[in-house]
């Protein structure tokens, strides 16, 4: 099984640079987010191999950039419970820049990293790999959003989620997507 892990198009909150969190669920993308939408369908349901079903969270703007790539290969878009928007608790409002000038501050105690007042690492990455690990053994595409994507490919791909968020592994763009590919249990990254 292949698995585009896809991140959602540009938003007016992507614009401003500022993290958003749960209060974000209706927000929509920009036309630049649509245009970005249809040439992600292009590029991912134009070739082979390509996506035979297409997930998407349940915050609008997943759910829109989804729609032109289940359009194209004529699929539904099923939503997924669990691989929404972190929810980032006492950091809702601050720029992004904020995650990289004070890393500290995801510091829990006890070794945990997580958002105050929000969601931990662990849980985060616990319900995105609970939904994507119980997919159907077919190829797939999944819009979610940027934060959530890392952590939970540091999970999929067992590496350390401290690492890769302090390295800035899988920072993707608007509509920007990395594939996965699932042997028995375990994730590959192609």
């Amino acid at each position: 099984m292949r698995l585009w892990i896809i991140r959602h198009g540009e938003t007016k909150g992507n614009q401003a640079g500022i993290l958003r969190g749960a209060s974000s669920a209706n927000d929509e993308i920009t036309d630049t987010g649509h245009a970005q939408a249809r040439a992600m369908a292009d590029q991912v349901g134009g070739g082979e191999p390509r996506p035979r079903a297409v997930y998407a969270s349940r915050y609008r703007r997943a759910q829109q950039t989804a729609r032109p790539l289940a359009e194209r290969l004529g699929v539904p878009v099923t939503v997924l419970p669990g691989i929404h928007e972190v929810d980032c608790g006492e950091w809702a409002g601050e720029p992004y820049s904020a995650l990289r000038q004070h890393p500290d501050r995801l510091e829990l105690g006890g070794g945990e990293l997580g958002f105050r007042g929000g969601e931990t690492f662990r849980e985060i990455a616990a319900r995105f790999a609970a939904d994507v690990n119980g997919l159907p053994d077919e190829d797939a595409a999944l819009v979610s959003h940027g934060g959530i994507i890392r952590i939970a490919l540091a999970e999929l791909l067992s590496l350390d989620a401290r690492e890769v968020w302090q390295g800035g592994d899988f920072m993707l763009k608007n509509t920007e997507w990395v594939v996965l590919e699932r042997n028995e249990q375990s994730w590959h990254l192609l």
